[in-house]
């Protein structure tokens, strides 16, 4: 769970989110990972280690229990905050690109870069939308949206590296 968990999808707030980790600290080189959960509640805040920071944007609802077409509907509510911050993004730096990290779920035991580490241990399996920024040309941002399993909220996050984000095999 998350420290957005249950608040309604804000593209507002979440364009002022990214904008924030965009021109926000990134640890540099050496730098422990560090998993940041709020003390009170233990929801995840963000995760921040060497050349990047990682943090979610928004969480859906609990899928438990939840049949067709209400499971269905949640996932496409997902889809459709993630098309929304990616056309709201893509009218700001241009057309993003897609990268997926599909190498890893069918090769699960390949070494893996912190920062890919770093998306599955927090169940983040979808593709991500990628930007280079003009005002942060030394960053990358990419934004993800996945869930452990069919039961799990949707949990939407942004990621900022210092550098380009690492390519994986076909």
């Amino acid at each position: 769970m998350t420290v957005v968990r249950g608040l309604d999808f804000d593209v507002s707030r979440a364009l002022g989110a990214v904008t924030a980790l965009l021109t926000g600290p990134i640890p540099s080189a050496g730098s422990p990972t560090s998993i940041e959960s709020d003390p009170h509640t233990g929801e995840w805040v963000a995760t921040r280690a060497a050349g990047f920071v990682l943090l979610p944007l928004w969480e859906g609802p609990d899928l438990t229990g939840l049949r067709d077409p209400e499971w269905t509907e949640q996932l496409e509510a997902g889809d459709r905050h993630l098309a929304t911050l990616t056309r709201a993004l893509d009218e700001q730096w241009g057309p993003h690109r897609v990268r997926s990290v599909d190498y890893l779920l069918r090769n699960p035991q390949a070494d893996r870069p912190a920062v890919h580490d770093a998306l599955l241990r927090q169940d983040l399996y979808g593709d991500l939308r990628v930007w280079a920024p003009d005002e942060a040309p030394a960053r990358q941002l990419a934004l993800v949206l996945g869930h452990s399993d069919g039961d799990q909220p949707l949990t939407l996050a942004g990621l900022v590296t210092a550098g380009p984000i690492p390519e994986l095999p076909d």
